[in-house]
C-alpha cells in the first residue's frame, strides 16, 4: 500500500471528524469519494479502518494502531 500524504490526510480526517460528510467537506470534496477513497485503502491494507453507521463512523483498533504513525 502507498500511503501517501493525500491518504494520510484523507485518513485523519475522517478519524478526526468522525464521519465521511464532515471530512468530505473540510476537504472539498463530496462523501462518496471520500467513502470510496477509504475502501480503497482498507481494501490495499486487508482489515477495516472505520465501522460504519448511518452518522458516523467509529475507528477500529486497527485505525487506533495506526492514527500515531500517520500523525508523525
Amino acid at each position: 500500500m502507498n500511503f501517501n500524504s493525500e491518504n494520510i490526510e484523507l485518513f485523519l480526517t475522517v478519524l478526526d471528524t468522525g464521519s465521511f460528510s464532515a471530512a468530505a467537506r473540510k476537504l472539498n470534496r463530496v462523501p462518496s469519494a471520500v467513502s470510496m477513497a477509504i475502501a480503497n485503502i482498507e481494501a490495499e491494507l486487508g482489515y477495516h479502518l472505520f465501522e460504519r453507521t448511518h452518522r458516523k463512523v467509529i475507528p477500529t483498533a486497527a485505525a487506533l494502531a495506526l492514527e500515531p504513525q500517520a500523525r508523525i
